[in-house]
């Protein structure tokens, strides 16, 4: 039986539009500094809570080089020259846990069509076949693509607000099954799924 959330495939857009994926590779570093280098001054603040016009050497590498099971990143390929990256979603275990953060940005140009959700679809069906049961993603409130992603993959979860920042927990054994507020942070949510960069 086919595998319906392959680790390589292609994504159908809402527009008929299809992008080939797979996971992030090595050799992707010089390709991930171009797509960093694209994104607006916006984009980069709402993923890194800063404005970061570069992506070094040694980020690319960190985000390039990675285990393949408790680090792992599948790329969302522009489909007129597969050479360059339109989307990344990540995500990273807690050491010894099986939960991660999760992380999901796409480019500019091609927000609004649904890519970074389709490919988050895919990136917790490996991480749920590494262990992961769990994604943790911290969201700036105005980020509101995000957090409209997170709300449309329809998993139970669990919102705080902690430093002007929300962290949401998404459950991804799709249960009822929330995690209970911890470290002070202000629980204000159980059932409403987000994203962390842009949909």
């Amino acid at each position: 039986m086919d595998d319906p959330m392959p680790e390589t495939g292609t994504i159908a857009l809402r527009d008929g539009t299809t992008i080939p994926y797979r996971p992030i590779r090595p050799s992707d570093r010089e390709a991930l500094q171009r797509f960093h280098g694209r994104h607006s001054d916006a984009s980069t603040y709402l993923r890194f809570f800063a404005v970061q016009r570069a992506l070094g050497d040694a980020q690319a590498r960190y985000f390039t080089e990675l285990d393949g099971a408790n680090r792992f990143a599948l790329v969302a390929l522009d489909p007129a020259d597969p050479r360059e990256i339109i989307g990344v979603a990540r995500f990273d275990r807690e050491p010894g846990t099986d939960r991660a953060e999760y992380a999901v940005i796409v480019a500019d140009v091609w927000q609004g069509h649904g890519l970074g959700l389709q490919l988050t679809r895919r990136l917790i069906a490996a991480a749920t076949r590494r262990g992961v049961t769990a994604f943790c993603a911290f969201v700036l409130p105005q980020n509101r693509r995000m957090l409209h992603l997170l709300r449309d993959l329809g998993l139970p979860e669990t919102v705080f607000h902690e430093d002007g920042v929300e962290r949401i927990e998404v459950d991804l054994r799709g249960d009822d099954r929330h995690t209970t507020a911890s470290q002070g942070g202000d629980q204000i949510a159980a059932n409403v799924p987000v994203q962390a960069a842009h949909s």
